[in-house]
């Protein structure tokens, strides 16, 4: 066994890498981001969610899910409620590791919890472990959606809720408060 080979072994054992992905359908395409679904059993589901640098989650509802949101890497700026949730001191790279200081964490998300977030430069990987509710099969999350969606082909896709679709999107729509570094004048 080479080097390569010893290594995928060690991958393969200790990684879990391979999750579940099942035969069917385990690719969806919203707009420019990605989801692989990597585990299905009756109501539960957990899919990656792959974002491209740029791209804006407005702060919208899954009226027939409860989740945890897992932060896996990249340049992520989650919300909740109307607030960031990941403070500055968790961004950045562990340099023993060479992965996020925030990999593991992990925002609950109920049915009527806003959420939302921000892709930096190099976009970001998240995790999404899932309950779906009210005898609804599950599918993607993205189409479990109340409230203002990525873009047209978003719209298109949700099969549950209701999708509110804007012309643009901004930091606004994924946070109630942005800080302005410029101070009041009276």
């Amino acid at each position: 066994m080479d080097k390569l080979d010893l290594f995928l072994k060690w991958s393969l054992e200790n990684l879990g890498i391979l999750g579940r992905v099942p035969y069917a359908q385990p690719i969806w395409k919203i707009q420019d981001v990605t989801s692989v679904l990597m585990y299905r059993e009756n109501q539960f589901q957990i899919q990656m969610f792959i974002v491209p640098e740029g791209v804006i989650i407005p702060e919208h509802t899954h009226p027939n899910v409860d989740s945890y949101e897992v932060y896996v890497g990249g340049n992520i700026k989650f919300s909740h409620s109307g607030r960031y949730v990941l403070t500055k001191e968790l961004e950045g790279e562990n340099p023993d590791t060479k992965t996020a200081l925030a990999r593991g964490n992990v925002i609950r998300v109920k049915p009527e919890d806003k959420h939302g977030g921000v892709f930096g430069t190099g976009g970001g990987v998240f995790l999404s472990v899932q309950h779906w509710l009210n005898d609804v099969k599950p599918h993607c999350v993205a189409a479990d959606y109340i409230g203002a969606v990525m873009g047209d082909d978003h719209y298109r896709k949700v099969i549950y809720g209701k999708p509110e679709l804007k012309k643009t999107l901004n930091e606004s729509d994924v946070i109630d408060i942005i800080i302005d570094s410029k101070p009041e004048t009276k």
